[in-house]
């Protein structure tokens, strides 16, 4: 009985997710050519396309059997849709289906135009029924939901644009057959990469090749040998981000040196490993030691970035507001506060976020490095039963959250800037929040 109820359910889903697909903006999968998605019986640009031996650009099916299409549009003049202002590489609230197609999610509200090259608007298609979006509790990282876009819900941002760009390769499509008679092969979107979770750095567990891709190593160079000292991350073809005070240090000056692709530093010729020279450093300009403020930089390398299975960004968490309350922190430093070297060895912890007033009160009393508190551009983590934190070594390496239903894309929340001790009770660490600098990153990094 039970199988049968749940393959009545999945056809239902089936049905009720491509029907609601009508109407949608959607871009054509060869030319990017923009389109609304219509019964292909009203669409009679199919016909014309199959004569020329082109596919149709699917956006679903209705009733399993009936293709729904990508019909190309020309009608900019009645408000209804608008090509977006950077076509080639800017994406609108959606993401490409099984097909190929890139699909949007329809709003009542338009946007009011702007200069910022940072920001990707379109006008939205009039709508005068009510449209419901699925609960909060159902998310799916494949549905991007109004609210979640920006401060004013009608745009885009360049780096929520480039981490649909860089996290498409993370899904495959494998084909099925619906159980009932008559229908077509359904395509079905599978999850394709390392990470499987997080079981449960001090008190971490040894992570697994490839399943940290954005993970950054940055090497100094002390008597003629490399010296790694602090983490970073990975956010495009040239840039990782990592704490200002990564930058520079007394002895060994700033890093000359961004590895990728490893989870053992002591390897010196591993192979899914590359290290690449650094080009140049910008930290951010309000930073200023010995104070803790503003503890974020950018490093370009001097060739791009080749990504792969091992290598790939992680995405930018642009909402001030982290609604997941556990957190992925990664790094290469010290298993214990008195240990005497680094491990060299990428390990994983799982550590929950934390309102920031806790954190005051372990940092409260340090007026020289922190004369304002812990301030919102910062994160407090950790774990308070002690057991599990980040550790010297680990700075500038990433805090990140992933989405309930999708563990391959992962989403930088904060970068690893200071703490108190390892792993200790009511002890946690503070991070830089990410989201408070995504203007400034974008404006160099895109």
């Amino acid at each position: 009985m039970g199988y049968h109820l749940c393959v009545v359910f999945v056809l239902i889903l089936i049905c009720h997710v491509s029907v609601s697909q009508v109407g949608n903006r959607c871009y054509m999968r060869n030319t990017r050519i923009a389109g609304i998605c219509k019964i292909s019986s009203d669409c009679p640009e199919v016909e014309e396309q199959a004569r020329n031996g082109v596919d149709p650009t699917v956006c679903g099916y209705f009733q399993l059997t009936i293709p729904i299409v990508c019909c190309e549009t020309n009608s900019f003049a009645d408000g209804d849709f608008q090509s977006p202002s950077k076509p080639s590489d800017s994406f609108s609230n959606g993401d490409y289906n099984n097909n190929g197609a890139f699909v949007s999610k329809p709003q009542s509200s338009r946007p009011n135009p702007t200069s910022s090259s940072n920001i990707y608007f379109f006008n939205r298609p009039s709508t005068t029924s009510e449209r419901n979006f699925p609960d909060r509790g159902d998310d799916s990282d494949s549905i991007v939901y109004p609210n979640e876009i920006s401060s004013n819900n009608n745009y885009l941002r360049k780096s929520e644009a480039k981490c649909l760009e860089y996290t498409k390769p993370l899904n495959d499509v494998v084909q099925a057959i619906a159980l009932v008679t008559d229908t077509e092969v359904v395509n079905i979107n599978i999850e394709k990469c390392e990470n499987n979770g997080v079981p449960l750095i001090v008190g971490g567990e040894p992570a697994a090749p490839g399943e940290f891709p954005f993970m950054a190593a940055l090497g100094f160079i002390v008597e003629d040998e490399v010296e790694w000292r602090c983490g970073a991350t990975l956010i495009s073809e040239y840039f990782v981000v990592t704490a200002a005070h990564c930058t520079h240090t007394r002895d060994a000056g700033s890093p000359k040196i961004v590895r990728l692709g490893e989870i053992d530093l002591t390897k010196k010729n591993g192979r899914t490993h590359f290290d690449y020279s650094i080009d140049k450093i910008v930290a951010h300009p309000d930073y200023s030691y010995p104070q803790k403020y503003n503890d974020i930089a950018l490093i370009k390398v001097k060739r791009k970035i080749k990504f792969s299975k091992y290598i790939r960004p992680a995405c930018l968490y642009v909402h001030s507001n982290i609604v997941e309350e556990l957190s992925i922190a990664t790094g290469y430093g010290k298993e214990e506060y008195a240990a005497s070297e680094n491990k060299n060895k990428l390990m994983k912890v799982a550590l929950h976020v934390l309102e920031n007033d806790r954190c005051s009160r372990t940092f409260g009393g340090d007026r020289k490095s922190l004369p304002r508190g812990i301030i919102s551009s910062m994160i407090c983590a950790g774990e308070l039963k002690g057991g599990k934190d980040t550790c010297q070594g680990d700075s500038g390496g990433p805090l990140v959250v992933t989405k309930k239903n999708n563990q391959c894309k992962f989403y930088l929340i904060g970068i690893t800037s200071f703490g108190k001790s390892c792993g200790e009770v009511n002890a946690p660490a503070i991070y830089t929040r990410v989201s408070e600098y995504i203007s400034w990153i974008e404006n160099i990094v895109w």
